[in-house]
């Protein structure tokens, strides 16, 4: 159940950033509650992440730590990533960022999990 839990987060994260990234020219007032709702995600994400952690820590600790920090790694990409789109700075960094940390962090949960809600 958690592995799911994690894994429509990790989904709803990635397209709430992407509407909000996408949505900020034009709805100030849209861009705010697409990054309010993100980050209740977050805390959704963290959870489950927090209760999916016994399983691959007695396995493999070191990837499971890796995978903890990218995932810390990846929610400041993403705020960064917003934080410059609200004050009109250039985000083209930020945004490769932000799609190389997701990745990496996906594919550290799915080697994690085996595969797992998937599979």
């Amino acid at each position: 159940m958690w592995g799911y839990l994690h894994l429509i987060s990790w989904a709803a994260i990635i397209i709430l950033t992407l509407a909000a990234w996408i949505s900020y020219p034009k709805s100030e007032k849209g861009f705010t509650i697409f990054a309010m709702i993100d980050r209740v995600f977050y805390l959704v994400l963290i959870l489950s992440g927090i209760m999916m952690i016994q399983y691959s820590i007695e396995t493999n600790w070191l990837v499971a730590i890796f995978k903890i920090l990218m995932g810390i790694v990846t929610i400041g990409v993403i705020e960064m990533l917003l934080s410059f789109r609200k004050k009109k700075r250039p985000t083209g960094l930020f945004l490769v960022l932000f799609v190389v940390a997701v990745v990496i962090t996906i594919a550290l949960g799915f080697y994690l999990s085996g595969g797992a809600p998937l599979f």
